[in-house]
């Protein structure tokens, strides 16, 4: 998979909403599936960044949107076509995003993730991610749901 920066709203909010659904389908929708083009757009004319795969043949399969804070990288939505998922894109976005921290002098990369989608929390695990916490978060369908916030320290 080749990996770059990319402002390409449209390419990036078509992944995401495809990766997303299946939370939806779950019962526990996910705000990412109200966020529009538009609002990607402003997130990356301001403070985001987000970085977008392709596989073999050019075509944008996965992507993770990120902010850089003083001490910490703190990425989010990453996400993967469906029918790419367990190709290993994930972590070579992951992999990305803790090469662009080492190249900036960031030392942590910080995400959240739902702790009932185990095998993004064993994915994390795997990759060196820690949880620091944990919290309830309310969705704005009502649920309740339980949320790590992990960190990999990269430098």
């Amino acid at each position: 998979m080749h990996v770059e920066l990319s402002k390409n709203a449209l390419v990036i909010h078509n992944i995401m909403l495809q990766a997303f659904i299946e939370y939806d389908q779950a019962g526990l929708p996910s705000s990412a599936l109200k966020e529009t083009i538009e609002s990607i757009q402003e997130g990356l004319d301001n403070d985001e960044q987000a970085f977008v795969g392709y596989d073999g043949n050019g075509k944008p399969v996965a992507m993770v949107r990120f902010k850089v804070n003083k001490n910490y990288l703190y990425f989010y939505r990453l996400s993967v076509l469906p029918e790419c998922q367990g190709n290993g894109y994930a972590k070579q976005l992951l992999k990305a995003l803790e090469m662009y921290a080492n190249q900036n002098a960031i030392p942590e990369v910080h995400c959240k993730v739902r702790k009932n989608v185990e095998r993004n929390v064993l994915l994390y695990t795997n990759l060196g991610y820690v949880i620091y916490e944990e919290e309830a978060v309310k969705l704005i369908s009502g649920d309740v749901i339980a949320v790590a916030s992990m960190k990999k320290r990269v430098s």
